[in-house]
């Protein structure tokens, strides 16, 4: 009988690149996609379809065929990973809201400037006189104060008596920047930012000052101006300093927190409707602005405490106490409750 027989090792071989060759034929057919190296998938697949037919397997094939599928193996086989621990858990952001209410009391009151009582039987020296108005803001628990007509003499004593306050500007805008003041509980507020517009008073150009404070409990904040105008006939620099005064009422209130004014306006109606109606301001003694000038309660007063954007005023006084030698001014004080609407982080 005779035997077929086997093919050599060297015969198994060409057909395996044989059948390589077709397959990468196969793929060059497909598009243009760029040369590459068989796969070990593709090589084993080939080795499989020459050695796997019954009569045509050689021992060198097989030793072929098994390196081929371990490399395959190894080839597929996946990337070992590492296992760390975990980080620490993600913090969510508080969500910025509204800050809460805040209530406290603001009042006003013109010293009355030293260089006004030198040589004066009705008044003692400036320095004396603003020791007892400090001792008279004290015994009435005022938090916030604007203060006109301050000297420097004065402004010296304010620093050294009004303990537990903040003062500005100071010195900080000059000399004639020294007339105004504005003086904040620390232990309520901290001062965020300051700034001042220039007006005409009594014939020379002198800073209006402003700072925005933020109550430290609830993160609220809000703008105060203090402010002097013009005496007696000197109405066209009034109607001008008054024109200024509103369009910075308006800029501040653009900002979206609640605004405070105090000061001596040295007017009466004419400042209150001026200001309720050209910048939405209401009154501590109340009026109204909304839909025309509606005027507060007699008997009215040229020192105001006015407000907007968020503001309730209870309590309103004008405190006769300082007309007993201290100032030829009402000390007019109020209790004021300032709701902000800007979007604060919450604490904690």
């Amino acid at each position: 009988m005779l035997r077929t027989p086997r093919p050599a090792p060297l015969l198994l071989a060409a057909a395996a690149l044989t059948v390589l060759a077709v397959v990468v034929g196969l793929v060059a057919q497909a598009g243009p996609a760029p040369e590459r190296r068989p796969t070990s998938a593709e090589q084993l697949t080939a080795l499989d379809l020459v050695l796997a037919r019954p009569g045509q397997a050689s021992r060198s094939g097989e030793r072929a065929l098994a390196r081929a599928r371990t490399q395959h193996a190894k080839a597929e086989r996946p990337a070992a990973f590492k296992v760390v621990p975990a980080g620490k858990p993600l913090a969510l952001k508080p969500v910025p809201q509204p800050a809460d209410p805040f209530t406290f009391q603001i009042g006003t009151l013109n010293v009355l400037g030293s260089q006004h009582t030198r040589g004066s039987r009705r008044y003692g020296p400036g320095t004396t006189r603003t020791a007892r108005a400090v001792g008279m803001f004290q015994s009435r628990g005022v938090d916030l104060l604007g203060l006109q007509e301050v000297q420097d003499d004065q402004l010296n004593v304010l620093y050294g008596r009004l303990g537990g306050f903040g003062i500005w500007p100071g010195r900080a805008l000059g000399n004639n920047g020294v007339r105004l003041q504005i003086a904040y509980n620390l232990s309520l507020f901290e001062l965020v930012d300051t700034g001042s517009i220039s007006t005409r008073f009594d014939f020379q150009s002198r800073p209006i000052p402003y700072v925005l404070l933020r109550n430290r409990a609830t993160g609220g904040e809000f703008w105060v101006v203090t402010i002097h105008n013009s005496p007696r006939t000197q109405e066209a620099d009034r109607d001008s300093a008054t024109a200024a005064e509103i369009a910075l009422f308006n800029r501040l209130r653009a900002t979206g927190r609640p605004v405070l004014v105090t000061g001596d306006m040295n007017e009466k109606a004419e400042w209150f409707c001026k200001a309720s109606t050209g910048a939405g301001l209401v009154a501590a003694n109340g009026g109204s602005g909304a839909g025309g000038c509606v005027l507060p309660p007699g008997p009215l007063r040229i020192d105001w405490i006015m407000g907007g954007g968020g503001v309730d005023f209870s309590g309103y006084v004008q405190d006769g106490a300082s007309l007993a030698g201290i100032t030829d001014h009402y000390f007019v004080h109020a209790d004021v409750t300032v709701t902000p609407t800007e979007l604060v982080a919450p604490k904690g």
